[in-house]
């Protein structure tokens, strides 16, 4: 999973959560919550992000917010809490990890039956016109 691999970039401690955001275009993002262990305390989804996104989180400890979602959180997020990371971009370097370890507990997807998981339908538009 793409954001447990970029969760795996920061080293937290304690009561710290870990938020890692994908920029989904707009004002909205795809995020997870983790806790210091890297165990996903909230399920992954696609949300708009507004100045109370993430209260209830940032009043309990300190949040890490990282990867392209997380300059557009910082807009719109002032809280002392907040710790803001944009530059982390998902890694093959944690992904690896996260593989080998499915791997290990012979955790493997049937090739003739999986479907991915999207957070959102794909509506097709018009195409561009560029001349």
């Amino acid at each position: 999973p793409t954001l447990e691999s970029l969760a795996r970039q920061v080293d937290a401690s304690g009561d710290e959560l870990i938020i890692p955001l994908l920029d989904a275009r707009r004002m909205e993002v795809y995020s997870a919550v983790f806790d210091s262990g890297y165990s996903q305390i909230r399920e992954t989804r696609a949300e708009v992000i507004e100045s109370g996104s993430y209260e209830a989180y940032l009043y309990k400890s300190k949040v890490f917010f990282l990867g392209d979602g997380a300059k557009k959180t910082k807009a719109a997020i002032d809280h002392p809490n907040a710790v803001f990371l944009p530059s982390r971009y998902p890694s093959s370097r944690e992904a690896a990890v996260l593989a080998e370890a499915r791997y290990q507990q012979k955790d493997f997807e049937d090739l003739a039956y999986f479907e991915p998981f999207y957070l959102k339908d794909f509506i097709a538009g018009k195409p561009k016109k560029y001349f």
